[in-house]
């Protein structure tokens, strides 16, 4: 979420963030209050009150939807996790926490104060609609705004109360799973899949809307189905990634199973004595243990099959400076961060210009495949030191 979003201020040390995603859903809630939901309830307003009324109540929504989010980000402060920012966007709002709670009743204290604030918000702004109601207010636009933010704060509180991860509902089933097995990680498991199954309820209510004629909010519940689907799995697999992962170095695991080439053989000899025998797709070039480059399928692919008799090996290969390396001492989530981003398999290993080995995508997903195994096989666990990114 940081990639988009641009910082429009700070609310009790807080950074806060907008998404640009945010001014779809301003411009698409404003329209559909203004031209379809206010002009149908007070028939009497004019095209231009019913406009200038609906960004005030969708303005309010948002501040709402900060405050939520607010309450969470305080809390979390309190009880000594870092807070990084606030992100408004699309689908509401994220608090982004720098580390992950150290207890079940910590990530239940953070994670049922947002419902309550919503709910806190909506029962307010109820009340303040029946005062308008009492005076014969209820048709007047401030009467207007505050039962719509009553309506809407109360259905982001039930909403959010969904036992699905990462819905706080979710993170409160995780909380009460996590202390009940003593399990973080299989906690989360659980809560994810409750998420996934949810996520499918929504979508097949957004395709009943839509076949029943209610187009507009059939495609917003299988949109957010499709959303909170994905978050659930990726929320899951991150959590998974950094438990097996976390302080983990490029070194423990790197794969010393290769044979290097000299730079002046031909193209041809590489193939023939290197690749072919020893099924290396990816050949490292070095001299006295100084990595040159590599020459890799690709490369080969780049020159003419009749020229690997005269091309040399340091003519082919992609130099040492235009490749994507790690050291022995990275963390192995800096490795598969890296190689997601520039979409390869492997990762040349060095310490200085010493070339020690690869580093590939297969190994550590077998080792977090490990760790999967391992952590559904064990009973407990004790309490980690705090690591935690929402």
């Amino acid at each position: 979420m940081t990639l988009g979003a641009f910082r429009i201020g700070t609310i009790a040390g807080i950074e806060i963030r907008v998404h640009w995603s945010w001014f779809a859903i301003f411009l698409l809630l404003t329209w559909w209050l203004s031209e379809g939901f206010f002009q149908e309830v007070y028939g009497d307003w004019s095209a231009t009150q019913a406009w200038v009324v609906s960004v005030v109540a969708v303005l309010l929504f948002f501040s709402s939807v900060l405050l939520h989010e607010l309450s969470h980000s305080l809390v979390a402060r309190r009880l000594g996790l870092p807070v990084r920012n606030i992100t408004l966007f699309i689908f509401g709002g994220v608090s982004s926490l720098g580390s992950e709670p150290t207890s079940a009743r910590q990530e239940f204290q953070v994670a049922i104060v947002g419902p309550l604030t919503s709910f806190a918000l909506g029962i307010a702004c109820a009340a303040l609609a029946a005062i308008a109601y009492a005076f014969g207010e209820e048709d007047s636009p401030p009467a207007a705004v505050v039962e719509y933010l009553a309506f809407i704060n109360l259905s982001v509180g039930v909403f959010n109360l969904l036992p699905g991860f990462p819905l706080d509902g979710g993170r409160v089933l995780r909380a009460t799973l996590w202390a009940r097995s003593g399990n973080m990680l299989n906690a989360t498991r659980w809560a994810s899949n409750a998420g996934t199954v949810i996520s499918f309820g929504l979508i097949a209510a957004g395709v009943l809307s839509t076949l029943l004629g209610n187009f507009i909010n059939g495609v917003w519940f299988i949109v957010i189905g499709w959303f909170l689907r994905n978050a659930s799995e990726s929320s899951y697999q991150q959590l998974l990634f950094r438990r097996t992962l976390g302080g983990r170095k490029v070194g423990e695991i790197v794969n010393r199973h290769f044979r290097s080439a000299p730079p002046d053989i031909s193209l041809e000899q590489l193939v023939r004595e290197y690749m072919l025998p020893l099924g290396q797709r990816c050949v490292p070039i070095v001299v006295a243990d100084d990595l040159l480059g590599l020459v890799s399928m690709s490369d080969l692919r780049h020159i003419a099959q009749e020229e690997w008799g005269t091309t040399t090996v340091f003519r082919a290969m992609t130099p040492r400076e235009r490749l994507h390396t790690v050291s022995s001492q990275d963390e192995l989530t800096t490795a598969l961060e890296t190689m997601a981003a520039h979409d390869v398999h492997q990762l040349p290993v060095l310490d200085g210009r010493s070339f020690l080995g690869f580093v590939t995508r297969a190994d550590v997903l077998r080792l977090i495949q490990v760790g999967r195994e391992l952590s559904t096989a064990a009973p407990a666990e004790q309490p980690v030191s705090p690591r935690r990114s929402d």
